[in-house]
This record gives C-alpha cells, structure tokens and sequence, in this order.
C-alpha cells in the first residue's frame, strides 16, 4: 500500500504575550494552518507531581503545506486579526524551520505537542536516559538541572536554550 507522505513546513512567530491565545486562535481557523504552542512536561521533586509549561515563552508554531511566500502573504492579509505578531523567526531569510529541527519536534513532541518527561540516571557524570523523549538525544545534555528535574541541550534553536523536564531515578 502507498502512503503519501505531505511535507509540512513549520514556521515560527513570536508574539506579545498578551496576544497568544488570541492569535493562536486566529490562525487555527484558517483550514490550511495548524497552529500550537509546544509545551515541556515537567516533574516536580517536593510535589511528586508534573505540570506542562511553554517550552518557549511568546513563540507560536505553525504548520502548514503553504510555501514561504503564501505563507508570508497569509500572515500580511491576517494582520489586522493578528495585532500581537512581533515577527517571524527565520533561518537565512525563510522563517520555515530546517529539516533538523522539524525531524527533533516530532520526535519529542507527542500527539498533544507536549515533550514528556525523560526518566534515566546519572553514572560518572553522565545523564544516561532510560525512557522518554530525550531517549535518542541524550549526548546532547550538556547540563541537568537537579533541582528543576530539567536537562538543557546543546541543540541550536534560533539561540534559544532548549530545556526539558528529566526525572532521575537511581540505578538498580
């Protein structure tokens, strides 16, 4: 059987603060956009317990099989809808995101567009992931964070820190 596979691009927007939601909703009614805020899963020492957060503060994502420039003229022809759009972040003048980085999202995202917490231990001074997202990046982790249960990686990403919820367990 033949699967056809679209490839979507991803586009980035910052926005003001105040304005997410609502430019959030504005796009995701436009049948050709799919819109979302990608969230890191957290774990909580003290509480035992998780929460979500934005992964990236005022950034929205959108995918779409629209090109750069009907992209860009679907955002100018939004404008007035979308009065918190900052900019489009952009790589060498296109603000789609590399085929690198769309391939790191999808595999550390789930269904939601949440990266979930990575389980793993630490063994000579090394983060050594077990379960989770962060299965397949672990050389990446240049530092964990015990206290916050977080593991910042060495991935560039419009020179933002990319950070992640991590539990460490003991080795048994």
């Amino acid at each position: 059987m033949l699967r056809l596979i679209i490839k979507m691009n991803w586009y980035v927007l910052y926005v003001f603060s105040n304005k997410t939601n609502k430019i959030l909703s504005n796009l995701n009614q436009r049948k050709e956009l799919t819109a979302f805020i990608p969230k890191t899963e957290v774990f909580h020492r003290q509480a035992k317990k998780k929460t979500t957060k934005d992964m990236f503060d005022n950034y929205i994502f959108v995918k779409s099989d629209l090109k750069q420039n009907d992209f860009n003229d679907l955002l100018l022809s939004m404008k007035d809808k979308n009065d918190g759009l900052i900019k489009q972040l952009e790589n060498a003048e296109v603000s789609a995101l590399r085929e690198k980085e769309i391939e790191f999202f999808n595999n550390i995202l789930d269904k939601d567009n949440v990266a979930r917490v990575s389980v793993g231990y630490q063994e000579e001074g090394k983060t050594i992931i077990t379960e989770g997202p962060l299965l397949h990046y672990q050389d990446h982790i240049v530092r964990v964070m015990k206290h916050h249960c977080t593991a910042q990686l060495d991935l560039p990403f419009f020179d933002r820190k990319i950070i992640l919820g991590v539990e460490l367990i003991s080795k048994n």
